[in-house]
């Protein structure tokens, strides 16, 4: 069974309407904003699968927790590297909640499903740059490039691999030649480049998850 017919099974009509109405203010304001990407009805069914998970959740709680959302990355977006977890929640939502509000899920998915170049090279960076220093330093490139090569090759291999990758990347993305990548460097790099956008790990669904979830809620299949 798909996420989608699991999920409309957990509510009746009844319900469904009450919940939509509820969220009407909500969902207005989120359609004001220019960096969603998603028209008033998708909106509401993002929201109505926000609720079903909510529901579904291992307790009564007031939101969707960040384990549920987790479990939805890896699961619905192939994104499998749980060492990327906290940096993606850090730069999706920077609150010590372990909630994820219905703004941050849908902000999420509209960056996922629908973001422009621009806005996903802000978000990659951020991403990368955990501690917020504005520069991707060799310590932060070779933490961050072992990580999600040690699954690959095991914990050796990948500190050798890690740092011939930082010598070929470094060379590739350091304009300036400072010895680091900053904010200027790595955007102008992938903006010519962007299939580099997400060479320090994944933190971005596969195109493939990405196109089979947006089927799951879209009447404009394909457009992804």
């Amino acid at each position: 069974m798909s996420l989608g017919e699991t999920l409309d099974a957990s509510m009746d009509s009844m319900e469904e309407t009450r919940f939509k109405k509820k969220q009407s203010p909500l969902i207005k304001e989120l359609i004001s904003k220019k960096k969603i990407h998603f028209s008033y009805t998708e909106i509401e069914c993002l929201l109505l699968i926000y609720y079903k998970l909510q529901k579904d959740g291992p307790e009564k709680q007031k939101a969707m927790n960040k384990n549920q959302f987790r479990d939805l990355l890896h699961n619905a977006f192939d994104m499998t590297d749980g060492g990327m977890m906290d940096r993606i929640f850090s730069a999706l939502d920077r609150g010590p909640s372990i909630y994820v509000s219905m703004e941050i899920w849908v902000s999420a998915l509209s960056l996922f499903l629908r973001g422009t170049l621009d806005e996903k090279i802000q978000y990659a960076f951020n991403v990368y740059d955990f501690m917020k220093e504005g520069v991707l330093g060799r310590e932060t490139m070779f933490n961050l490039l072992k990580s999600s090569l040690i699954s690959q090759s095991g914990e050796d291999d990948a500190e050798e691999a890690a740092k011939d990758l930082i010598e070929v990347i470094t060379k590739k993305m350091d304009i300036d030649r400072d010895g680091k990548i900053s904010f200027q460097d790595f955007k102008e790099t992938v903006l010519k480049q962007p299939m580099i956008l997400q060479a320090f790990g994944q933190c971005l669904p596969t195109r493939l998850a990405a196109y089979s979830f947006i089927t799951t809620f879209t009447p404009f299949r394909g457009k992804v």
